[in-house]
Formats: C-alpha cells, sequence, structure tokens
C-alpha cells in the first residue's frame, strides 16, 4: 500500500457538512458527543467505507484499539506529541521575532520526529497485529530510513546542539538591563529560590523545566533575545537555516494517521463510557448482501441522555429476513417508535463506518445511499404544505433509491386523512419493497402493516396502564384501538361511561 490508511484504502473524502439525514437520525448529537474534545475529528464520520474489505479493516483497528490498552496508551501519547508539534508550528508562523520564530520551528520539528518514532515503536509491539497496523508500521519504517527524514533528524540534532550551547549572563542593576557571554560566574538563581522558599504555601518543590512555556516575549525579553542574537550569531543562523531548509517537514501519512486515531479513539472513549453504564456494543458482521439482524439495539442518541439522567435503557430487535424489505411500526404515541427508527438508521451508519453498535449481536450489509422523510412542522419560508412536502420528498427518494438504499420514515402522510394517509402509504411502500430498499416506516395507519409480502408488522407494546411504557416494540399485528380504548376510560370518556353519564 503506497498510502496507508488506518481508515482502509481507498480513502474517501469526507462531506464539508453533514448529510440531511444526520439530524434526523440523532446522529450530530452522536458524533457532538465524541468529538466533544476534539472536533477535527467530526467530518471523518461523515465518510462511511466505500466497500465491505474497507468496513472489516476499519473493524480491525477497533479490535485491536478494545483489547490492547498498552497500545492505546502510546497512541494517545502520539496524538498527544502531534498536538504539541501543531502548536509550535502555529507560533513558529505567528510570533514577531525571527528568532524565535525560528526555534519554535526547531521545537516542532523535533517533536514530530519524537511522534513518528514512537509511534514506530508502539506499532511494533502488537503480536499478531491487524493490516490497518502492519500496513502503517512498513510505511513508517520506510520512512524512518528515508534520506529526506535522516536529513531532518541530523540537522535537528546538529542545531539543537548549538543552541544547547547557547550560554549568557544577563546582569540587572535598577532599569539597566546587560546580556553577556558566560564565563563561570555564579548562578544566584538557587540562591533567590531559597529566599522565597519561606514563602511556599503548597510544598511542592517546582523545577524549572515544569514551567509552561508561554509564546511571545515581552518587551525586556524580546531586548534580551536581540542581544543575545548577536552575540551568538553562527548557531542562530544556523537555526534560521534549518527553518528555511526544513519549512515543509511533515509526511502526509502520519498527518493523516494522527486524526484517523483521535477518530477512532474518541468514538471508542464514548462507547467504554455508555458500556461502563451497562450498555452493550457490539462490531457487527458485515455481510456481503444487504441484509440485518440486529439484537438489542437502541437509539444510541437517546441512550447518551437517558444514560446522563440515570434511566435504564430498552434494547430492541430489528430484523429483515431474505424477501422481507419494510419494517411498518405502529403503536402508542411516546412507545418507542420513533426511537426504533432512529436506531435502525443509526446503525446502518455507524456499521458502514467500521465501528462498534449498540447491541448484543449484529449482522448487517453496507449502503449505497441513506434516505430519511421525518415529519416536520410547516415554515413561512415553504409555500407548499406538509402534504406536498411529503409528496415532494418521497418522489425524490424513490427515484433515487436502489436496492442497496437506505430509507427512515417517521410520520409520513400523517397531515392528511387516515384514507388519503392509507391509500398513499401503501403505494409508497409497494414501490420500496419493489426497489428491494431496507426500510423502516413509523406510521399511525394500521393498514399498511398488513400489506403481506416483504412488508413486516412491528408494534410498540401496550400496557394495560395507558400512562405506563414498556418501551419494547415486537413484531406482531397492529394492536388498533386499544391504547386509545384505554385512555379514554382512564379519562371517563369511553362509549360506556358516556352513555351512561347522557342518561343521568
Amino acid at each position: 500500500m503506497d498510502s496507508p490508511s488506518l481508515l482502509g484504502a481507498p480513502a474517501v473524502e469526507a462531506p464539508v457538512r453533514d448529510p440531511a439525514y444526520f439530524a434526523d437520525l440523532g446522529l450530530d448529537r452522536i458524533i457532538a458527543e465524541a468529538a466533544a474534545h476534539d472536533p477535527d475529528i467530526a467530518p471523518l464520520f461523515r465518510a462511511p467505507a466505500p466497500t465491505v474489505a474497507a468496513a472489516r479493516y476499519r473493524q480491525d483497528v477497533c479490535r485491536v484499539l478494545r483489547r490492547d490498552a498498552r497500545l492505546t496508551t502510546a497512541l494517545r501519547q502520539f496524538c498527544a506529541t502531534m498536538a504539541g508539534m501543531r502548536e509550535a508550528a502555529s507560533n513558529a508562523e505567528r510570533l514577531r521575532l525571527r528568532p524565535e520564530r525560528d526555534a519554535w520551528a526547531l521545537d516542532g520539528a523535533r517533536r514530530y520526529l519524537a511522534a513518528v518514532a514512537d509511534l514506530r515503536a508502539a506499532l511494533a509491539e502488537p503480536a499478531d497485529p491487524p493490516a490497518a497496523v502492519r500496513d502503517l508500521l512498513a510505511h513508517l519504517d520506510a520512512l524512518s530510513n528515508s534520506p529526506e527524514h535522516r536529513g531532518l533528524e541530523r540537522d535537528a540534532a546538529e542545531v539543537t546542539a548549538l543552541m544547547d550551547a547557547v550560554e549568557y549572563t544577563v546582569r540587572i542593576k535598577k532599569s539597566d538591563v546587560r546580556v553577556g557571554r558566560y564565563h563561570g560566574e555564579p548562578d544566584y538563581g538557587a540562591e533567590v529560590a531559597a529566599v522565597f522558599e519561606r514563602f511556599r504555601v503548597d510544598g511542592v518543590t517546582r523545577r524549572a523545566e515544569d514551567a509552561p512555556v508561554r509564546p511571545g516575549l515581552d518587551g525586556v525579553e524580546a531586548a534580551i533575545l536581540t542581544d543575545v542574537t548577536a552575540l551568538f550569531p553562527e548557531a542562530f543562523a544556523a537555526l534560521a537555516r534549518f527553518r528555511e531548509r526544513h519549512a515543509g517537514y511533515g509526511d502526509p501519512v502520519v498527518t493523516a494517521a494522527d486524526i484517523e486515531i483521535r477518530w477512532y479513539l474518541g468514538y471508542l472513549d464514548l462507547v467504554a463510557r455508555l458500556e461502563a453504564a451497562g450498555l452493550p456494543f457490539t462490531l457487527p458482521t458485515i455481510a456481503d448482501d444487504p441484509v440485518l439482524d440486529a439484537r438489542g439495539t437502541v437509539d444510541l442518541a437517546m441512550a447518551m441522555d437517558l444514560h446522563r439522567r440515570g434511566t435504564p435503557v430498552v434494547g430492541n430487535d430489528l430484523r429483515l429476513g431474505a424477501d422481507e424489505r419494510v419494517l411498518v411500526v405502529t403503536g402508542p404515541n411516546h412507545g418507542g417508535k420513533t426511537a426504533l427508527a432512529r436506531a435502525f438508521g443509526q446503525i446502518h451508519q455507524l456499521a458502514a463506518l467500521g465501528l462498534p453498535v449498540p447491541g448484543t449481536a449484529v449482522e448487517i450489509g453496507l449502503f449505497d445511499a441513506l434516505f430519511t422523510q421525518f415529519e416536520r412542522p410547516e415554515s413561512a419560508d415553504d409555500r407548499r404544505g406538509r402534504l406536498e412536502a411529503d409528496i415532494a420528498g418521497m418522489r425524490e427518494i424513490l427515484t433515487a433509491a436502489t436496492g442497496h438504499s437506505v430509507v427512515v420514515m417517521n410520520e409520513t402522510f400523517a397531515s392528511t386523512s387516515v384514507e388519503d394517509g392509507a391509500r398513499l402509504g401503501s403505494a409508497v411502500v409497494r414501490r420500496l419493497v419493489d426497489s428491494g430498499v431496507r426500510c423502516v416506516y413509523v406510521t399511525f395507519v394500521d393498514e399498511i402493516a398488513l400489506l403481506g409480502d416483504g412488508v413486516v408488522s412491528m408494534t410498540a407494546d401496550v400496557p394495560g396502564e395507558p400512562s405506563a411504557r414498556t418501551f419494547r416494540v415486537r413484531r406482531g399485528r397492529p394492536q388498533g384501538l386499544a391504547h386509545a380504548a384505554a385512555l379514554a376510560r382512564r379519562h371517563g370518556l369511553d362509549a360506556e361511561t358516556l352513555r351512561r353519564r347522557i342518561a343521568s
């Protein structure tokens, strides 16, 4: 592999913006949580693996990271070193004084060299590494032995040695500050520190090298640096030549590996937190065919909210057999139907990214396109009514969808009458079955769930107590008005109670 990527090859460029279906499925909230401390990784969630092989390639990376804590720790250190390199490179571009910019450039190059060496050592440790690790390690071996990399190492070492040899004195008398060469004069730093030791309140001895290095010099520091530069012109000239000679240091594969590793770790950290709270995750079996069999899966965006509130999460099963294409979900409001629909879309996206998905066992096929059609309030900017918007959206989906597409519909055609909703919904579902898409359709129209071939009816449980919810959604025939009747009885609005009141 000439240009290896931990995401597999060929690499896919992520879209600039989130796809339209991200907000409908709650994927934007999942990504915001995973990328909360590292927004730069968010675009990688928009780029599903282009092939089954690439998805499995990514899964192997997840697998080794989930089981090898030592490797994970080493990769975190690599990413931290690369972050320091980027900060140093930024300082080298924005600071005012040339010698200071040159020094930050050297610091960035040394951090980059350390990152490459550490990453190479970390990847060499696993006993049975996945293909992604072997491919990247082979690239790093070739890179480390290349003339360009060796030249960067040699020049960085030489200039560092020159700068380490720069020793000078600063004499301060009132407002007079003088800089000179060091000739073995006593260092009064220890005496000054001893004077102030009695005022220390934390009892902690702090070394000079532990103090944070801040970019940018004040006026006095800048004047001192100017004088030191004049005292050691050869060393600072070599520092300037280093920056000019190696202005374009940095291998693009190493740069890409940094953000790819951060992407894996960001999502896996989210998974680890939810697993610790009892939510199961699994690496799905990626099938060559468009199949779906998910056990105990959940709406991950909702699960994150429930976890924060300490509320248990209820998992459900999703399955489309060989001759099944559309899951039609009916049942009471707030019974888990929409959450099930979002989970359906989420596991397709996350599995296509090569990442673990919520559930105890999942087998799933990749998709070529994912479409959503969710009920939305009317907008003053849209002159169309809701029904017209639903019809236009469904026409676009039916035109573009293929036998490898995934469609999620939530209360489509809810703005019309039951009769028209049944007629339109049934026509759409028959077209979807004929096209072979995988689809979930949440609807209030029970008749659509009974269309027959290719259609699977699922219904949210209706408990005896109308205010209760099990959030279980199972295969089975629609339950009609059972929930409405129970609510009517609870509030004294059922037919028998009304007749009795009228008669009295």
